[in-house]
């Protein structure tokens, strides 16, 4: 076991408050409203066993209920929850929660999500390292948020917490199995305070639109390169969420799933005996839908260890990718298959395919130019002459100048793809004209904060930028 943690003090710029106020080097919550009391410090971890704790000074009033919960990237998957009482802590000035990480995460994040009343004082949240590999610690540690100003605030526990450590560790296992048991329903928990308190605190609702005003939209469909609440709306948009098995929600993840397959069919390429080539495809439902229509599919993903799909090895990968609903067990062993690919460096033999996509992956590459080279890469590397390339990734809402540049997530600005394009023209390829608008709906104007609500989600905040979705498309010219 190492004796390393990570200690953010309450005045760490990557601590965040919702319903609270960041006060001298605390964050002070004051009989709060329903809220994320506390959240952050968005981290990339290697696999391995943790116990966060959020430490509260002793002299402060501490009271009211909650959940603590780990996340891991921008879009708050949830790893593992637990209730927490501040009356009950038997004396004791922290809460804590163990997690298990099966595979190295990005931007992960410690919640505190309070329900109406809670009053305490933060000091700080630790994060301490339990049966984790020494060495990957220095190599994979870093800020999630990509800022390389911000080193990792390492500390080395003092003896008495080791102590402490090593007698709770023999029961750590046991802990972790039954919080695992009993947070099954935990994230419905939150929402449930949530709707319960919230509207004692405003007022007012927000209506999300849903299947029943689908549909009812006029006019172009998808014209932006960019999620508008109006696609949403729109007779198309409700014809592919009847051939995709989803219900329409609010979502920009959705989106970009729509806008692959409307870019493509409109390109002429999503045909029976046609070949596409997925990157970064995790176990999203593309593949299975794709070899629906006839196609052949090669689905690729970052190696074990590395991607966010947790699988072992190639035929565990494939068989998450399987959509019953969507295509038969035989059809999909024929036209699907899969690999390991690093999308820095494209294999060699994936090539002469009719066309090929990815869906917010490659902003997950290392930095900017990384994940413009693979763009141009899997152009004049992977298709054919006439093949088309559909990308998706994040745009930059807040700031054409400053922005994430490097670490496990970057955001690109609008002059960066602006850039690419005509990159990509001048090697004599056809690119979609880039059209970002800001759209004419209130859920155009709403912008999801962690924790994430993700309905409605088409825009949400990353470190301290807004940010969205937008689509590339590029036919291969020469």
């Amino acid at each position: 076991m190492s004796n390393l943690a990570l200690r953010y003090l309450g005045n760490s710029p990557r601590l965040y408050t919702g319903v609270g106020s960041q006060r001298g080097d605390t964050i002070v919550l004051e009989n709060c409203a329903a809220g994320c009391g506390l959240y952050g410090p968005y981290v990339n971890l290697p696999r391995g066993q943790y116990h966060a704790f959020v430490r509260f000074a002793p002299h402060g009033r501490q009271q009211g209920r909650g959940l603590i919960d780990v996340c891991r990237g921008m879009d708050a998957q949830i790893i593992t929850s637990a209730r927490f009482d501040l009356a009950k802590t038997n004396g004791s000035h922290e809460i804590g929660i163990n997690f298990r990480l099966s595979a190295e995460a990005s931007q992960c994040q410690v919640r505190l999500q309070c329900a109406a009343g809670v009053s305490a004082t933060i000091e700080s949240l630790e994060i301490e390292f339990r049966d984790v590999d020494s060495a990957s610690i220095e190599t994979t540690v870093r800020d999630g948020i990509g800022d390389r100003t911000v080193s990792p605030p390492f500390v080395r526990l003092s003896r008495i917490r080791r102590l402490k450590r090593f007698i709770d560790h023999p029961i750590a296992d046991a802990r972790l199995r039954v919080e695992k048991i009993r947070t099954g329903e935990l994230p419905e928990q939150v929402e449930a305070i949530l709707t319960r308190e919230l509207p004692k605190q405003i007022g007012v609702m927000f209506y999300q639109p849903n299947d029943i005003v689908a549909g009812t939209a006029a006019g172009e469909y998808m014209a932006a390169s960019n999620p508008l609440a109006r696609d949403f709306l729109h007779p198309e948009y409700q014809k592919f969420c009847r051939i995709y098995h989803e219900q329409m929600t609010l979502h920009r993840k959705q989106w970009e799933f729509a806008f692959i397959y409307e870019r493509l069919r409109k390109a002429g390429v999503l045909c029976p005996g046609t070949r596409g080539l997925g990157f970064g495809v995790g176990t999203e439902k593309l593949p299975s839908f794709f070899a629906s229509l006839g196609i052949h599919i090669t689905a690729t993903d970052a190696a074990p260890g590395q991607n966010w799909a947790g699988s072992s090895d190639v035929s565990d990968h494939k068989s998450r990718l399987f959509q019953p609903d969507m295509i038969d067990l035989e059809s999909f062993d024929n036209r699907v298959s899969f690999e390991y690919c690093d999308m820095n460096d494209i294999p060699s033999h994936l090539t002469d395919y009719d066309f090929c996509w990815s869906s917010c992956s490659f902003e997950h590459l290392g930095n900017l130019q990384r994940g413009i080279d693979f763009v141009i890469n899997s152009v004049e590397q992977s298709l054919k002459v006439g093949g088309v390339a559909c990308h998706t990734t994040e745009l930059n809402l807040s700031s054409d100048d400053k922005t994430i540049e490097t670490g496990g997530t970057v955001i690109y600005r609008k002059k960066d793809l602006e850039r690419l394009c005509r990159t990509l023209i001048e090697r004599g390829h056809w690119v979609e004209p880039l059209r970002i608008e800001p759209g004419t709906l209130p859920p155009d104007y709403f912008v999801d904060v962690p924790p994430h609500s993700h309905n409605p989600h088409l825009k949400l905040l990353l470190g301290s930028y807004v940010a969205t979705s937008v689509g590339l498309v590029v036919r291969r010219g020469r």
